[in-house]
């Protein structure tokens, strides 16, 4: 390990060893229109603000109702390429496999259920955000600050943020789009998806970030798949498109030990 490294290390560990009164932030992303996992997650958790890293819309039937809980429920509201792609009718750059699914529900649900003020809102949402509590300073972004809605940050990519004398200001940087859980040098964090997690485990994704117990909790709630792909299939008239979405809603792999895996907590 280099000096420059070391320097690292030691200005986020002296940052939050300095950490005044604690809270718990709840860190979500990539809704997408799931309102079923959405509430299913703010039912049951208990925090003091709550950041949310973009991509409210498309895939899911319910565009509508989980704006109104995001807007009820969160502080800090990040936009992410599905929302830009609404907002100024840009095109999502998203993974070719879900592409012609985004472009459907797109057009065919998100557009549908959302009036104009609606839409006027999500414009409103920054692509990045500096945020500040108890001394913690977290830098908020959907996709990476090197590209706020496109780029997809892997370990590789997350190694290069931590590495990046600009981010050395900030306690943690905090990023979605990938819809897979990932934390590098418990610096760079992503909380998977709360609305349709793409690491085979159909439970939805987030963090818990509690600043008095110096903690991070990578956090996994279950929610009612069949109800939300009733909805979904009432929503949908195209069976190919919606055969593929159900797939990614419902497939879970096996735990390997036979167990069921239950949360991971870092204590920092």
């Amino acid at each position: 390990m280099d000096i420059y490294t070391l320097y690292l290390l030691y200005i986020k560990a002296y940052n939050h060893a300095s950490n005044g009164e604690g809270m718990k932030l709840l860190v979500i992303s990539d809704v997408h229109s799931n309102y079923d996992a959405l509430s299913a997650v703010l039912k049951d958790e208990k925090y003091d603000k709550m950041i949310f890293l973009g991509d409210l819309v498309d895939y899911g039937p319910e565009p509508a109702e989980s704006l109104d809980l995001i807007r009820e429920n969160a502080d800090y509201f990040i936009m992410g390429n599905h929302d830009a792609s609404l907002a100024y009718g840009i095109d999502c750059q998203c993974s070719q496999e879900m592409h012609e699914l985004s472009v459907y529900t797109l057009e065919n649900i998100t557009k549908k259920f959302l009036d104009k003020k609606s839409v006027d809102f999500i414009r409103g949402w920054k692509n990045q955000m500096r945020i500040e509590f108890d001394s913690t300073v977290i830098y908020a972004t959907h996709a990476s600050p090197y590209d706020n809605l496109f780029q997809y940050v892997n370990g590789q990519k997350g190694e290069e943020i931590y590495r990046d004398p600009k981010m050395a200001g900030y306690d943690y940087i905090f990023l979605g789009h990938t819809h897979y859980p990932m934390m590098i040098k418990n610096f760079v964090l992503n909380p998977g998806s709360v609305g349709q997690p793409r690491d085979r485990d159909k439970r939805s994704s987030y963090i818990l970030l509690d600043t008095d117990k110096n903690s991070i909790e990578f956090k996994r709630k279950e929610y009612d798949t069949e109800k939300f792909l009733k909805k979904l299939r009432e929503r949908m008239n195209n069976d190919a498109y919606f055969s593929a979405l159900s797939e990614v809603y419902t497939y879970r792999k096996p735990p390997e030990s036979g167990e069921e895996m239950g949360d991971i907590v870092f204590r920092l």
